[in-house]
């Protein structure tokens, strides 16, 4: 009994976390953190991340863009570089730098680019309890389920239909721009 209680709680505590994400306000909520995290959790349901290991690939960068070309916003850059980054100011995401970059990340140095990203973060990966729930699948459910709520209210159905797709929405030209590569 007490080991599913804890459990309760600790899925409440990732389900506080995505609600109180950090984003930019600048010019209206940037998305791309709760994107991000629809794109990483929908690769959990594929099966593609399988390991606590959560690596800047091409399905990552593609799943990312899809998610964005129907949620994202048009005053924002769609560029997972960032979110990807700075994610790991909700405390449940961590990077493991590549050799030469470990003194970088751990004195909260900037990467701006995908490139330096690339470059200096080997992958991400999750709090122990977060990897466990997003492998299963109710708790993936719930923790969608908190995410549209607080970041996509009312777009319940059509996250849905997006995580059953690999189609883009007509992506408008801002989305275009520096990612041709990725629609061919």
């Amino acid at each position: 009994m007490r080991d599913k209680v804890a459990r309760i709680e600790a899925l409440s505590y990732y389900a506080k976390k995505f609600q109180r994400l950090r984003v930019d306000r600048a010019h209206g909520i940037a998305p791309h953190k709760p994107i991000l995290l629809l794109a990483v959790i929908e690769q959990f349901r594929r099966e593609i991340i399988t390991e606590n290991r959560i690596y800047l690939s091409s399905e990552l960068i593609q799943a990312f863009l899809k998610y964005w070309s129907y949620l994202g916003s048009p005053t924002h850059n769609p560029d997972i570089s960032r979110p990807f980054f700075h994610m790991r100011s909700g405390k449940f995401w961590h990077l493991w730098a590549n050799p030469s970059y470990v003194k970088l990340l751990s004195s909260n140095g900037k990467l701006r680019t995908l490139a330096e990203v690339k470059q200096a973060v080997k992958y991400a990966y999750l709090d122990e309890d977060l990897f466990d729930f997003l492998q299963s699948p109710i708790s993936r459910s719930s923790l969608i389920t908190v995410l549209v709520a607080r970041w996509f209210s009312g777009k319940f159905e059509l996250v849905e239909e997006i995580s059953q797709t690999d189609e883009f929405r007509d992506p408008p030209e801002y989305l275009r721009d520096g990612y041709e590569e990725l629609y061919n």
